[in-house]
């Protein structure tokens, strides 16, 4: 079912630690519940739409956010932030994380495909080049007053990774796309999936390109009060060995 900006849908999906604190995670992806789990913290999902919202954000927030090239309202932390705005109104005394990914290649965004041709066709223009992933964090404290989230309640972050694709043949791009896998992804591939096989090399954070960068959102969740988080790079080398992967050469690949 489809629903308005700004809508909210609580899932059943409890991880459970030995942390008490109480923890939302604003998103609905996989990969982010995936990657938050293996720091070890307990939390809760409640899902929105409301990084497609147009509503007006107050100017504190605008002038707070990380530098990004990209237009406003393509900013992956300012629509990090309207999801953490949305679900903070309800969850009162909770830490709510909010992440937003984003692939840039020549400046220009590229969503979701429509379709099997528009899959093709991004694919096509990311062969043989670097291109960036964008991902952005906001984290809110406790917002018991159901106010607007001003910087004095938040903290932002914005990590930036470059990733080379290999030479892709047009048959190699018609296999990957029949595979379904492109359908639900920016850019339309999964670098934590079969995608990978497709990525020649990343300069800059792993986990970020997937869709949480785990070193910038432990320091941010730590600044929030989150205690008894695993270390990030214990928990990407983890992560990495569930994957059956291998792991890049570091640097330039991070966690």
């Amino acid at each position: 079912m489809h629903q308005s900006p700004g809508s909210l849908s609580a899932t059943n999906s409890v991880y459970q630690s030995r942390d008490a604190t109480q923890l939302v995670l604003a998103s609905a992806s996989p990969r982010r519940h995936e990657l938050l789990a293996l720091l070890g913290v307990s939390y809760t999902i409640i899902t929105t739409d409301a990084e497609d919202s147009d509503d007006p954000v107050p100017e504190s927030v605008i002038a707070a956010l990380p530098s990004c090239p990209l237009n406003l309202i393509d900013h992956p932390t300012l629509r990090a932030w309207r999801k953490v705005q949305v679900v903070s109104m309800s969850s009162g005394a909770r830490v709510v994380l909010g992440a937003d990914t984003v692939v840039v290649l020549d400046g220009t965004v590229l969503n979701k495909p429509r379709d099997e041709a528009h899959a093709r066709a991004m694919l096509a223009q990311l062969s043989g080049r670097t291109h960036t992933v964008y991902t952005g964090l906001c984290v809110s404290q406790p917002n018991g007053s159901g106010k607007t989230l001003t910087p004095e309640h938040v903290s932002f972050d914005l990590v930036a990774s470059e990733v080379a694709i290999a030479a892709l043949t047009a048959e190699m791009i018609a296999a990957y796309v029949a595979t379904g896998e492109p359908m639900d992804k920016a850019g339309a591939y999964g670098i934590q999936g079969l995608g990978g096989k497709l990525v020649q090399r990343v300069r800059g954070s792993y986990t970020a390109v997937v869709g949480l960068p785990l070193p910038a959102t432990w320091h941010l969740l730590t600044t929030a009060g989150v205690t008894g988080l695993k270390d990030p790079l214990v928990a990407y080398q983890n992560w990495l060995y569930s994957q059956g992967k291998e792991p890049l050469p570091c640097p330039p690949t991070l966690p």
